[in-house]
């Protein structure tokens, strides 16, 4: 005898459970977000510019490298911001316009001999300064 074919029932869809009251808020809730506003200053092109000022003056660095070859560069900061940034690969002089009291001036090089570096105004430390073979590292703020 032949087998009838039953016909499937469908399967029940499920209930939707309720959710539990709890007495947490759920992650949405929670995260919330704060807008602070600042004022920046508007950058424009003469902003960062060494301003003339009249106590401005003009620095001259001399290098001389004796008994070997080296290289340097120098870099002007005022307030943290770089202002001119210089380099020399033999003996000579690096000159600075517009630098002002309160000025950095940072020297980072290499010799094979001796390297003698002079800052034509007072600075702390006092120059010259004299490196023998290896890095030039050092810096002066003018006085």
């Amino acid at each position: 005898m032949a087998k009838t074919a039953k016909k499937a029932k469908p399967k029940p869809k499920p209930k939707p459970q309720a959710q539990p009251q709890s007495s947490q808020p759920n992650l949405a809730t929670i995260i919330k977000t704060n807008t602070t506003t600042m004022n920046t200053q508007e950058l424009t092109a003469t902003s960062l510019v060494a301003a003339g000022a009249p106590n401005s003056q003009q620095v001259s660095i001399t290098f001389t490298f004796t008994g070997g070859i080296g290289q340097a560069t120098s870099l002007l900061f005022r307030k943290g911001v770089l202002i001119n940034m210089q380099s020399i690969s033999s003996s000579g002089n690096i000159q600075f316009s517009e630098v002002q009291c309160g000025d950095s001036i940072s020297v980072n090089g290499v010799c094979t001999g001796k390297a003698t570096i002079v800052v034509d105004t007072p600075t702390i430390p006092a120059s010259p300064q004299q490196f023998n073979a290896g890095l030039i590292l050092t810096g002066y703020l003018i006085k």
